[in-house]
């Protein structure tokens, strides 16, 4: 009996150490404001499989913070469009590649078939389905908040302003489950975009890990994409679409975009939809009916 209980003992050392060795490998660095209640900051996951990560966080309680998607476009769901094209298009401050599509990958703005439930300022763009691999949502209503949650056929959309979805869940009640999503190419290193919740759901997560370029950046696994998704503050975590399509921008503040990331392929990709977020800038105040620039002092 003593013999067991020791080496039972000796397993959770083991496995403590192993937790320690992989939370070291994962880095993230301190917040910076770029926008009124939008923060961004960067990550990494060192040893062999050296991969580089950039995030933004939203407060979701800030003033100004405003979402839009891909609107319907076209006989199928969408046209396809550059990140960067559709945060100029709609005068968006951060923007980033959402769902899964059909067809890939022509650079051209082409038709697409959207993979998975997309709302857009309360419109149905794609239907919601059950179909595992494309059943993880991120629901929007129209006053921010924030849920993410399993689609299917039957769901009510009622109050979902904007949506967009996944493969899988990755992170679930603050615990790792990336191990457990099969969808999404989950046991290779990729490039990897993900957006994740706070546990007071108050906080939205958005997570562009490069990948495809040694020397720079692999790519992660979906359990590293969970790991660093948990780093910077997430309690619940879906994969969007990767690849060749991770990409975040950010605007100029001139009227042009600012690609934060490496997308692996060398250039932006044309996406079938992507998750825009409206912010004010840093210094604007709120007077009740609008923003305005804060007075000097």
């Amino acid at each position: 009996m003593n013999r067991i209980r020791g080496l039972f003992l000796v397993a959770i050392v083991a496995s403590s150490v192993c937790l320690q060795v992989v939370a070291q490998n994962v880095q993230v660095s301190r917040w910076k404001p770029i926008y009124i209640g939008v923060n961004q900051a960067t990550g990494s996951i060192d040893g062999a499989d050296y991969s580089r990560a950039y995030a933004v966080r939203v407060d979701l309680h800030a003033p100004g913070i405003g979402f839009y998607t891909a609107p319907h476009q076209g006989t199928l769901n969408t046209v396809a469009s550059t990140t960067s094209d559709f945060l100029k298009k709609y005068d968006l401050q951060v923007a980033l590649n959402a769902n899964f599509f059909a067809p890939c990958c022509n650079a051209a703005p082409e038709e697409k078939t959207v993979l998975g439930l997309a709302v857009s300022d309360g419109n149905l763009v794609a239907v919601p389905n059950s179909i595992p691999g494309q059943n993880a949502g991120l629901l929007i209503t129209r006053k921010n908040q924030v849920s993410i949650a399993e689609t299917s056929e039957q769901m009510d959309l009622s109050n979902v302003f904007n949506a967009v979805a996944g493969s899988g869940v990755i992170v679930q009640d603050g615990v790792n489950v990336g191990d457990q999503t099969p969808y999404g190419d989950g046991i290779h290193p990729n490039p990897r975009t993900a957006v994740g919740l706070s546990q007071d759901g108050r906080y939205l997560y958005i997570v562009v890990i490069d990948g495809r370029q040694p020397g720079y950046s692999i790519g992660t696994k979906s359990s590293e994409t969970a790991a660093l998704m948990l780093a910077f503050g997430a309690y619940e975590a879906i994969n969007l679409d990767g690849g060749g399509s991770t990409d975040l921008v950010e605007d100029n503040e001139h009227g042009g975009a600012i690609i934060v990331n490496r997308p692996s392929g060398g250039a932006e990709r044309y996406d079938a939809n992507q998750l825009g977020i409206r912010a004010w800038p840093l210094g604007f105040h709120f007077d009740g009916q609008s923003a305005q620039p804060a007075q000097p002092q």
